[in-house]
């Protein structure tokens, strides 16, 4: 029997994470600053906490941000309900990987 050898290749994004200042996430998201950091207080969004005690938040979650913007205006989703669906489909995801990997063996 011929033994058969694979390669895997990982392609990362060469490209620098972007952060946005508070702002510029109000912007991308459609949400108010005081909203942006009552959502922050509760959990559901993390930022990177610069000296100069201004947060700024990368792409991941300002796509976070309108994620919960959705389920909350387009599906009527109160933000327990928003957590907990956001915390699935990340699980989800997670799962979906691991399935590719143990697939991809």
């Amino acid at each position: 029997m011929s033994e058969r050898s694979y390669t895997r290749i990982i392609i990362q994004s060469s490209s620098p994470v972007r952060y946005y200042s508070e702002e510029e996430t109000a912007q991308a998201s459609h949400f108010d600053i005081p909203v942006i950091r009552r959502l922050h207080a509760l959990g559901l969004i993390q930022s990177l906490d610069m000296a100069d005690e201004e947060r700024r938040y990368s792409e991941a979650e300002v796509e976070r941000l309108r994620r919960i913007r959705r389920l909350r205006h387009d599906l009527g989703v109160n933000l327990a309900g928003a957590e907990v669906i956001l915390r699935l489909c990340e699980r989800l995801e997670e799962l979906q990987r691991e399935l590719d990997e143990y697939k991809g063996r």
